[in-house]
């Protein structure tokens, strides 16, 4: 490395003083171009902010959620996980109690006691989701303006201009900007980092070690392996006072490190009230990363697949070639900040290497330095030529080649996450059709709770079109994620035997989130279902085609009883009643019908009733002619003695209780016999 004098000097050599600013250029616009590039990088990172909610795929958010949800319900700052430091836990869970402050003033969103906490895979609080993404979007925009200060300070304005463009437009940190994670935030510590160890390189002043010690306890405190950021502060140190007295220097680089350690404590202060389950939690996240099957790769030192991400996915093919030809004539031209940055990042990337676990998302706290080091070498490229107007084209050129694919990948990425979540929209289509009948489902079984016709299956796939249609079942979503192997030709069966209602393309064509799928119409067939048959007409719109009973726990759910007609109960004890009824509309009906149940003793004693409206998760106003609708008529029945009971029901107008009349001639006030039970023939145990 060349030798370099303490005086921020370097003065004697030109090629290491960062470009000044052109006379055309009033440093008062230094702050517009700063305002500028931190809007459009939060423009860029908060336009989606909401993508896939209510469905959260990625697997690290509930994590964090849950923590902080749980924080601010309770006040218990105690993390019980130190999978993470706590830094960022405490971040969220104020942005939880800002949450729930501006529902409460709004009359919007729900208070801290509604807030859930188990939310993996679907969450019923999308907005407390979109907020707490907001906070990485704010932390990974901020870092843009941060990185254009830091390129600016090392190498000029023009590097410090296109390096915060090329991070404000980057599809991978826009994409990361948008989950409740780590990665992005430490980012904007690690570029704080490096700016105040080029302060101690340059100028030796105190400020400098302050920040460089504040931001490294601010980014440990939010990822542990951010801690090897540091190296940089003390390759500064050794920069600067490169040939003169180490001893009498030390002050401020141990005081660096002191507020480094100092910060991280108070981060994450239980590391030191509760020491052993703080060695325990780590001890296990480094054995998490040990097992070489899971993670994105694995293997220990996978230069390869490292370096495959940075082609394919981080600076893409021709970033890469910009960075790895202009890096010869950075360490050329300018040594010092271009050693800092490789130092900084030559250390986080080492200690990834360790791993047998990788996740290529774990480069993000020094992406934005690689990112300085792309922008710093195209224009060191573009500089080779001597010409003015060459000079300008090829600086347009290069810079087109370094932004341009970066620009299209976000530019899908954006257009990705603005279309909804399959299964939301899935869910969409199934609640526009007629709901009479039952629907099975493959998506989140959150999603549905307390929907009385939906169940969700662990499988759609494992049964026949056949299979639903006795069962009472109209509506199937399948979702490509579910399909196995073993029913793979089921469920190509399954969409070709019914009507494809809507269907989804695949993951692997990238058109939106969420599965491919389908929603499918099996159709009415009523003559599958082996209720039992009890054909009788009310009034001239709606006739019951049958029934199912037997004993049984009152249902949350119409669920099938597959043709079940068990009536005899056990005697003197209390217990509940399933029945299914089977309804077939005529034509539209005028009013929302309430319907009631009597249960008769032989001597004519009423000993039991129910009366509820019919269906009121879907009233009858809305019930379609032609269509045939399913009813449950659960009921509870006290201690019956021994003997016969009949099961009386009837429709009526909930408003002046006029029944509609019934056209069986054995009726007796509009009401009908359903069936008889009987009682003490029998234990139910």
């Amino acid at each position: 490395m060349q030798s370099v004098n303490r005086e921020p000097a370097s003065q004697s050599a030109e090629r290491t003083t960062p470009e000044p600013l052109p006379p055309h250029l009033p440093s008062h616009w230094q702050w517009s171009v700063f305002l500028l590039l931190f809007g459009l990088a939060l423009l860029l990172r908060g336009l989606t902010l909401g993508w896939g909610l209510p469905y959260v795929e990625h697997p690290d958010e509930p994590a964090l959620f849950r923590i902080a949800v749980r924080m601010a319900q309770t006040g218990d700052l105690h993390p019980y996980n130190f999978f993470y430091p706590s830094l960022y836990y405490y971040m969220l869970a104020s942005v939880t109690h800002l949450y729930s402050w501006w529902g409460s003033l709004t009359g919007h969103g729900l208070s801290l006691e509604q807030l859930p906490r188990d939310t993996f895979f679907f969450t019923t609080a999308p907005d407390l989701y979109i907020w707490q993404r907001a906070l990485t979007a704010l932390l990974g925009a901020a870092t843009v303006p941060a990185l254009y200060l830091l390129g600016t300070r090392m190498y000029g304005w023009h590097t410090g201009l296109l390096a915060g463009v090329l991070l404000a437009v980057s599809s991978y940190h826009i994409e990361h900007s948008q989950f409740i994670t780590t990665d992005v935030p430490t980012g904007l510590w690690s570029v704080v980092v490096l700016l105040g160890a080029w302060e101690i390189a340059t100028t030796g002043r105190w400020c400098g070690y302050l920040v460089a010690g504040l931001a490294v306890g601010l980014a440990t405190g939010t990822k542990y392996n951010a801690l090897m950021v540091s190296v940089s502060v003390p390759l500064a140190h050794m920069l600067y006072w490169q040939g003169r007295s180490l001893g009498r220097s030390l002050v401020p680089l141990l005081a660096s490190g002191a507020v480094a350690a100092g910060v991280f404590l108070l981060t994450t202060p239980y590391i030191l009230l509760d020491w052993q389950s703080f060695i325990s939690s780590f001890t296990g996240k480094v054995v998490d990363y040990s097992p070489p099957t899971a993670g994105a790769f694995g293997g220990r030192f996978p230069v390869q697949q490292y370096a495959r991400f940075f082609w394919r996915e981080g600076l893409m093919p021709t970033g890469v070639l910009l960075l790895l030809l202009g890096l010869p004539l950075l360490l050329w031209r300018s040594p010092r900040p271009t050693w800092l940055l490789l130092a900084a990042i030559g250390a986080e990337v080492g200690l990834l290497l360790t791993f047998t676990i990788h996740f290529s998302r774990n480069l993000l706290p020094i992406i934005p330095l690689v990112w300085l080091l792309a922008a710093a070498g195209t224009l060191a490229l573009a500089r080779l030529f001597p010409v003015r107007l060459p000079r300008a084209l090829a600086t347009g050129v290069l810079i087109v080649l370094l932004l341009g694919p970066q620009i299209s990948d976000t530019a899908w990425l954006l257009r990705y996450w603005s279309q909804p979540h399959t299964m939301r929209s899935a869910a969409e289509v199934v609640q526009a059709q007629p709901r009479g009948m039952l629907t099975a489902v493959d998506s989140n079984p959150v999603q549905w709770s307390g929907d009385p016709v939906v169940f969700p299956l662990p499988r759609v796939c494992e049964h026949p079109t056949a299979w639903y249609q006795q069962r009472g079942f109209r509506y199937l979503i399948i979702n490509e994620d579910r399909r196995r192997s073993q029913c793979r030709e089921q469920y190509f069966r399954l969409i070709a035997e019914n009507r494809v209602l809507a269907s989804f393309p695949p993951r692997a064509e990238g058109l939106r989130p969420g599965p491919g799928g389908a929603v499918l119409d099996l159709g009415q067939h009523p003559q599958l279902i082996p209720f039992t048959r009890r054909e009788v007409r009310f009034g001239g719109a709606l006739q019951l085609l049958g029934y199912e009973v037997q004993p049984g726990e009152l249902r949350p759910r119409i669920s099938p009883l597959e043709g079940a007609a068990t009536t005899m109960l056990a005697a003197d004890t209390e217990q509940s009643l399933q029945i299914n009824l089977y309804w077939w509309v005529a034509q539209p009906l005028p009013l929302d019908y309430w319907l009631f149940v009597h249960v008769y003793a032989a001597d004519g004693t009423r000993v039991a009733q129910r009366d509820a409206p019919l269906r009121p998760d879907y009233p009858p106003t809305q019930w379609q002619a032609g269509e045939l609708v399913l009813e449950r008529a659960d009921m509870v029945l006290p201690a019956l003695p021994a003997g016969s009971y009949t099961l009386h029901l009837g429709v009526y107008d909930p408003a002046t209780f006029a029944r509609l009349p019934v056209d069986d001639p054995q009726a007796e006030d509009q009401r009908i016999v359903l069936f008889t039970l009987e009682s003490g023939f029998r234990s139910l145990n």
